[in-house]
């Protein structure tokens, strides 16, 4: 895994179905536990209760949407990279990946009017807006792709905006779905109930080895 500055990621498709575990999901911790403020962790595991359909059905749209929006950017650029300026999934505020530039696998294929080289990272391409195309490229990647507002988490759990809040995470790891908090909001449901950070990253790392175990299984 490739960082630069803000996020660079290798381009490898995603376990981005329902019931899986993102990649992305290990960085975003990461880079959230060098935050200093008080952290929330829970776990939902009654599939029937309406606040579980509501989070299954919301992060499995943005796990579809990844995967469309990958697609689409391929579609756009029209060349093949290896790996990505930007920000992960679940921290932007369309709560899907941000992506600002792109390391190209052939930069001789690179054009001028398209893309730039970026001012600190010379591997990196980012859209030219000098040119009309290289500014459609910019728009697209920062107005054309698909996603949520950044606060629908906090509204499915019925919690007012919050003035100051960290990106909440939520992630279906087989039958059960986690959630992180970057603050503690008081929530008062008999289907949510507190872990703490071991069982969290327990949930988590259980679920994506036995994806993986799956996908060797399968090729």
């Amino acid at each position: 895994m490739e960082f630069i500055k803000l996020v660079i990621m290798i381009a490898a498709p995603l376990s981005l179905i329902a019931g899986s575990v993102s990649v992305l999901a290990y960085i975003q911790f990461e880079l959230l536990n060098e935050i200093k403020q008080t952290k929330m962790y829970y776990k939902i595991e009654n599939a029937e209760c309406e606040l579980y359909k509501k989070l299954h059905e919301m992060r499995s749209q943005e796990l579809l949407w990844e995967e469309e929006n990958k697609a689409a950017i391929n579609e756009k650029v029209g060349l093949e990279w290896e790996s990505f300026l930007g920000h992960p999934g679940q921290q932007t505020w369309s709560r899907v990946t941000e992506y600002i530039g792109f390391k190209f696998s052939d930069p001789d294929k690179v054009d001028s009017r398209i893309w730039k080289r970026h001012t600190e990272h010379d591997a990196i391409f980012v859209p030219n807006r000098r040119y009309k195309v290289g500014r459609e490229i910019s728009d697209f990647l920062r107005n054309g792709l698909k996603g949520h507002r950044f606060d629908i988490v906090f509204e499915i759990f019925g919690i007012e905006y919050p003035s100051r809040f960290s990106f909440p995470v939520v992630e279906i790891c087989n039958k059960t779905i986690v959630v992180y908090f970057g603050e503690d909001y008081n929530i008062d449901s008999d289907d949510v109930i507190e872990i703490t950070s071991k069982e969290f990253n327990e949930i988590r790392e259980k679920a994506y080895s036995l994806k993986k175990e799956l996908q060797t299984q399968e090729s």
